[in-house]
């Protein structure tokens, strides 16, 4: 057993070791005088009098404190006790991506729903100033609802600090550093995308990039060998994953996308071979159509170019006929989004994206696994309820209960993010506090709580 489990930090009492890590260890530890369950780390005893690594423990807390992003856990408090620095955490009920890895492969659409979601909180953390520095799948965390958070800022760079490594030291993890680390240029949030695009070629394949037994061979495959290709480590890839990982892992930093979220839709389109899942913006619609033709103009030979052009021409009118008709309805009031709509219990569910920042569509509602009759599915009540957190209430409840029952009853569900930011919800340390129960004449269960959240459950 480890020495810290079953004793006191502070006004922490230390319940059991979750992990360790490069600077430290993380307990589950519960705080007495806010009353909640939390996820605690502590710098490693032999880094305790190193003042660089004091800095950069520092540092962590400060640069994550600051983010709002959803997919980057809430801190909740940070400093030192007994000699030794601390920070508090929202404690998160998951895995890590290398824990789900050793599996085998995810599909290729849960791959690019998580390298997604982490390509947003890396977009977040840029925003501030900040380099993370050691993207990798041990440093994101899965719910079951697959939720991922980024986590431990303890090696992020803010651009313009001065470099806490010693001379020669490079701080990360090999396999997924990109090429620039290795020499004298500055880190620039590129490091990360790079880094991003190696944790999706593992995720899709299950091995880590560049792997090798040797440091050196892997070094020198960092630097000069081109970027893997999925499909030809998983048949089951598309082969448009292909050239995501490739531009996403290319050698030098301007070939990259130009931000980790742009990385993360590249892979989301890459799952229907390359074609966008989703009209995100018309401009955007309009470039690419534009490059398109001035491509298909420059590679037309004379003989033909006549036809050539008669083909644009009723295409554009065509496509422009088309995004015409994109807008008229996108600003129509009667939007298809966030609409009620009859489940099959006759309870007003909410249909269309969701708020969240992910706009998830989840119409259909969600299930209990395993389970069937009253109450084991659930769908959204409000407009401001996600799809994430309508699936966290239905498996709180039946976590908490086993059963479903008209009588009132409360339920303690997860948030994207921490109760105690959102004013006026109830919370139950950082978990929301959710009111249920059946009332009189309805074929469901109602769970209120949070700012204007409503959960059916039938």
């Amino acid at each position: 057993m480890d020495s810290r489990v079953g004793t006191t930090f502070g006004k922490y009492t230390i319940s059991r070791l979750i992990g360790r890590g490069g600077m430290g260890e993380v307990y589950q530890a519960y705080d007495t005088e806010k009353g909640r369950t939390v996820a605690l780390k502590i710098l490693a005893d032999e880094y305790s009098h190193d003042e660089s690594f004091r800095t950069r423990f520092q540092r962590e807390s400060r640069a994550a404190a600051v983010l709002q992003e959803p997919h980057v856990i809430p801190i909740h408090d940070w400093g030192e006790i007994e000699g030794h620095l601390y920070i508090d955490m929202r404690l998160v009920q998951g895995q890590t991506l290398a824990d789900l890895l050793e599996a085998g492969p995810l599909t290729p659409s849960r791959a690019a729903n998580i390298v997604g979601q982490i390509g947003d909180a890396l977009d977040a953390a840029h925003a501030e100033g900040l380099i993370h520095r050691d993207v990798k799948p041990q440093n994101i965390i899965v719910t079951p609802t697959d939720f991922a958070y980024l986590v431990d800022f303890g090696i992020a760079e803010t651009r313009g600090d001065s470099r806490l490594t010693s001379p020669g030291t490079k701080v990360g993890t090999l396999n997924y550093m990109a090429p620039e680390r290795f020499t004298d240029r500055t880190a620039t949030p590129a490091v990360d995308v790079y880094a991003l695009g190696g944790v999706l070629y593992e995720a899709l394949t299950g091995e880590m990039p560049f792997a090798s037994d040797s440091l050196e061979h892997l070094i020198a495959a960092q630097v000069t060998m081109p970027p893997p290709r999925p499909s030809q480590a998983n048949p089951r890839v598309p082969a448009a994953f292909d050239e995501v990982v490739t531009r996403g892992m290319a050698k030098e930093p301007d070939d990259r996308y130009g931000t980790a979220g742009g990385l993360g839709r590249a892979a989301l389109r890459a799952l229907s071979g390359g074609e966008p899942t989703a009209i995100t913006t018309v401009p955007a619609m309009t470039t690419e159509l534009t490059d398109s033709m001035r491509r298909d103009q420059q590679t037309t030979t004379h003989s033909r170019g006549w036809v050539r052009s008669a083909v644009i021409a009723v295409v554009s009118a065509l496509v422009l006929g088309c995004i015409s008709w994109l807008i008229w309805l996108l600003v129509q009031p009667d939007s298809a989004s966030d609409t009620a709509t009859a489940s099959s219990s006759g309870a007003p569910v909410v249909t269309g994206p969701d708020q969240s920042k992910l706009h998830q569509t989840c119409d259909e509602g969600f299930a209990m696994p395993g389970r069937d009759g009253f109450g084991t599915r659930a769908g959204r009540g409000t407009p401001e309820t996600s799809c994430f957190f309508t699936d966290s209430v239905l498996r709180a409840y039946w976590d908490q209960y086993g059963n479903a029952s008209p009588l009132p009853r409360s339920v303690s569900a997860p948030g994207a993010v921490d109760c105690v930011l959102v004013p006026g919800a109830e919370c139950d340390g950082s978990d929301f506090l959710m009111k249920c129960q059946q009332y009189t004449g309805d074929k469901w269960i109602t769970c209120t709580g949070g700012q204007s959240a409503r959960v059916f459950m039938w």
